[in-house]
């Protein structure tokens, strides 16, 4: 069975961006003052999908996979597993950028913010200029239910919570006669 790590896109590529990295990291804090952290505006919802099967649904759909993006950092603290762009035409004022986490091979964090695409405005993108997290979390998450694609945009916390309420309940109704 193949690993998580090892669905992700071409090797090559793949490789060429963990060497270049740290390298492209300090070239984007030198040109401005990016942001690695994903904050909970920008999360879409958890698919139950398997990754290999939901990269190549946004394939499909005109999203292309970006290296340059490798190194956004989910709330939870987990790796993301693929930065994808969606742009009208190659030299597009503005792109939606998703990032995938995947937490096992088939549940997937969504998150997306709407941006300056990178190669018409790379100064604006690296200065993170008018990031909109809430528009572009809010077109994927369109962008899915409309591709009968089923997101949970309920917070894993939220999630978290609201099954430790079910618990509690059953449980008391098990101690009730």
């Amino acid at each position: 069975m193949r690993t998580i790590v090892e669905t992700l896109q071409p090797e090559v590529p793949y490789r060429v961006r963990q060497r270049l990295g740290p390298c492209i990291t300090r070239l984007a804090r030198t040109l401005g003052q990016p942001e690695y952290r994903l904050r909970d505006t920008g999360y879409v919802g958890t698919v139950q999908q398997p990754l290999d099967e939901f990269t190549e649904t946004l394939e499909e759909h005109g999203f292309e996979w970006d290296p340059l993006a490798w190194y956004h950092q989910p709330p939870v603290g987990a790796e993301p597993n693929g930065s994808w762009t969606y742009r009208r035409s190659l030299l597009a004022d503005r792109q939606i950028h998703v990032i995938l986490i995947a937490h096992s091979p088939e549940y997937i964090d969504v998150f997306a913010h709407e941006e300056y695409n990178w190669l018409r405005h790379p100064i604006k993108h690296f200065r993170q200029v008018d990031i909109e997290r809430n528009t572009g979390s809010s077109k994927i998450r369109r962008w899915l239910e409309s591709h009968g694609i089923e997101v949970d945009a309920n917070s894993r916390r939220r999630r978290r919570v609201t099954l430790k309420v079910k618990d509690l309940r059953k449980y008391l109704g098990s101690l009730i006669p």
